[in-house]
């Protein structure tokens, strides 16, 4: 079929369709000249600071990042300035580091990179709580602003704010008295309260002398007397008005030392009393005796007040030390036997200290003896809370540089919280149950012995007054099997013979063990010294006795 030839007319109008649609293409091929112009992102809008750098936990917003979007499609020099001239007067004139690229310290930075970090982790003045002002941002090309933002800096209105207390006391002797000012501020500009509830916290070891008739006392176990061994409570109601801005002072009373006290901190705390439907605020423990607790308004030059370092602690370092201890074990016994041998770690006294011997949160697994046993042994049982260490280290502490090649176990405390005392007398004992393989008898400075050495992982020395019962040997007295000639009767026999008697040793020391932390302790003339006797499978040295 033989198709007609498009007329001239057409194929020019075919031409044209097809040339614009060329031009169409290639405009929309061009890209778009974008609006290149620098703008500032800020990651937060507001920042919250308040007077206190020990508040840092309490969520508040106190950074954010500032970034120049597009810096990098400018052809001048960019800059950008901080100014914050507006909340100069939010902090000390002795403050820096306020705005980033500041030098000179005026609170006006001009920096050359187009990505900063903007951090208020300083505290503000008290006279500006509740107030709040901006930071200006100014990003520039060669001198002409392109972009502007601001972020508001808000200074927390903390409220009321127990602030007067003494630092700390040092070199107390145990039985003494201390006397405790104390006293608090209204930081608000705007609230004031008609009655505030003051509380005291005095731990084991430090009791207040005087009661007040407007305070109430808890005892560790609520409702029980107060007796030594006791931490105490003491919540007092103060009767206003409490004026915005008003400052206060008040007698605490004197506060007596423990003889067993040895490094503790009072704690305080001041806030509104929250009345209920039914009236005043309960206050818990029981009702104090004595005139009532007053506060007067703080006078020009009041001592201890304490604005800077918030919540307030008063810490009481006495002349009393503890005395960490280990005993000495030696494993008695015949080849073939199982003995039994307990280690202890205990504290001596004269003084109670915190048991708290690492950094977790829990005390559970705080690692307190380190066991490297003599060789020639193998342990058919091992507490709980003791764990074999695979590859036992080198102990630079043994004489003459010798080391155990017995199997090494680490032990840690199986039944203490962060919050407890050890008190003179208290101790973790170790018990475990071990074979005898050899014959042999050791002394203390040869690679056969073993040893048992406090080791945790926050240092004791600083409470420790005798250091060299910190370390002690785990010696060995095996003698051979019977002869062979002996009847299988006699060998059984004689096994039960040391089992038993291994078993009445360590009967004393398993009772002592469901008696946590309340016994006397090694004392330190004691300890290395041997107490053997009679057919005991494990002879030790002196145990914690009643």
């Amino acid at each position: 079929m033989i198709h007609p030839r498009p007329s001239v007319r057409v194929r020019r109008a075919a031409l044209a369709c097809l040339s614009g649609g060329l031009l169409l293409a290639g405009a929309s091929s061009t890209p778009v000249a974008a609006d290149t112009r620098p703008s500032i992102r800020l990651d937060n809008g507001t920042l919250t600071v308040d007077g206190f750098l020990d508040n840092r936990d309490s969520g508040d917003t106190r950074e954010t990042f500032v970034s120049v979007d597009g810096a990098e499609n400018t052809r001048g020099k960019l800059t950008v300035t901080f100014d914050a001239s507006d909340v100069k007067d939010f902090f000390p004139a002795s403050t820096t580091g306020l705005v980033p690229c500041d030098p000179d310290g005026d609170l006006i930075g001009e920096c050359d990179h187009p990505h900063q970090r903007l951090s208020l982790n300083v505290p503000a003045k008290a006279t500006a709580a509740g107030r709040s002002g901006r930071i200006r941002i100014t990003a520039k090309v060669d001198g002409k602003v392109q972009d502007r933002a601001e972020v508001t800096v808000h200074v927390k209105d903390p409220g009321l704010v127990f602030d007067r207390a003494p630092t700390g006391f040092a070199d107390v002797e145990p039985g003494s008295r201390l006397d405790l000012p104390g006293g608090f501020t209204n930081y608000s500009s705007y609230h004031g309260y008609r009655s505030v509830i003051v509380d005291v916290y005095f731990p084991n070891g430090l009791s207040p002398v005087e009661e007040f008739g407007n305070c109430a006392y808890a005892m560790s176990n609520t409702g029980a007397p107060r007796i030594s061994g006791q931490d105490t409570s003491m919540s007092c109601r103060l009767t206003g008005p409490i004026s915005p801005g008003g400052s206060y002072d008040l007698d605490l009373g004197p506060v007596e030392v423990g003889h067993q006290a040895v490094l503790l901190n009072i704690r305080y705390s001041a806030r509104p009393e929250k009345p209920g439907a039914e009236g005043p605020e309960p206050l818990r423990g029981r009702p104090g005796k004595g005139r009532p607790l007053t506060f007067t308004e703080r006078a020009e030059g009041a001592t201890h007040v304490r604005s800077r370092s918030l919540p307030v602690t008063t810490s009481v370092r006495t002349t009393n030390q503890a005395d960490f201890a280990v005993n000495h074990v030696t494993l008695k016994g015949k080849v073939g036997d199982v003995v039994d041998a307990d280690f202890f770690f205990v504290n001596n006294g004269p003084g109670a200290v915190p048991a708290v011997f690492d950094s977790e949160e829990n005390n559970e697994t705080a690692p307190v003896v380190q066991l490297a046993l003599p060789k020639g042994i193998t342990v058919i049982k091992a507490p709980e809370n003791c764990a074999e260490e695979p590859d036992p280290p080198t102990d630079r502490n043994t004489k003459g540089g010798k080391e155990a090649d017995g199997p090494l176990y680490r032990c840690w405390q199986g039944r203490m919280d962060k919050s407890a005392l050890m008190t003179p007398g208290s101790f973790e004992h170790f018990p475990f149950s071990i074979r005898l393989d050899r014959p042999g008898r050791t002394v203390n400075d040869t690679a056969d012995s073993g040893y048992v050495l406090i080791k945790t992982e926050l240092t004791v020395d600083e409470f420790d007054e005798d250091k060299d019962n910190n370390r002690s040997h785990i010696s060995l007295d095996v003698k051979a099997a019977p002869r062979a000639s002996a009847t299988s009767t006699e060998q059984d026999t004689a096994s039960r013979r040391a089992t038993i008697g291994g078993a009445a040793a360590g009967v004393a020391l398993a009772f002592a063990a469901h008696i946590p932390w309340r016994r006397r302790g090694i004392r330190s003339p004691s300890i290395g010294t041997d107490a053997t006797g009679g057919n005991a499978a494990a002879s030790e040295g002196p145990e914690p006795t009643p």
